[in-house]
């Protein structure tokens, strides 16, 4: 049977995207808190949080209300056993750059050992928190960054 172009380049595409969900990471849903009495910046500075926010679903707000949240969700392609989201967000002079990773190690013996980690680094005298608030059975998470 000859498939046309259109039908070749569909075909090639549904099995590329398929492809992607085989070798996805498992999502991380984030949501980021403005505890603060000023409104809340989002500031990319590193390619990392370049690619969370291409990659995020919905985008993370470009600023957050004072007492305001945002939530989004983020799920690489590169592989299965990772995923990670980093998101910087900034009140005039103060900073706080959030990061949440996944890996599936491999431990000694073939056993498998998942790890999530989270991490709030503060500058200019900002108060930033990071916790995992959910693990699930499939490996996806929840984080929630605040900042005062």
């Amino acid at each position: 049977m000859k498939c046309s172009r259109a039908t070749r380049a569909a075909l090639v595409s549904v099995m590329m995207t398929a492809a992607g969900w085989v070798h996805a990471g498992p999502p991380v849903d984030v949501t980021f808190k403005n505890l603060s009495s000023t409104q809340a910046v989002l500031t990319v500075v590193t390619s990392n949080e370049s690619s969370t926010y291409q990659i995020a679903s919905p985008k993370p707000s470009d600023k957050v209300a004072s007492q305001g949240a945002t939530l989004f969700r983020v799920q690489r392609v590169i592989s299965p056993d990772v995923n990670a989201a980093m998101v910087r967000y900034s009140i005039g002079s103060k900073t706080c750059a959030f990061g949440t990773t996944y890996q599936m190690r491999t431990l000694p013996g073939g056993i498998k050992q998942p790890l999530w980690t989270k991490t709030a680094t503060p500058s200019g005298g900002a108060n930033c928190t990071a916790m995992i608030t959910r693990t699930n059975g499939d490996y996806s998470w929840a984080v929630e960054f605040t900042m005062r």
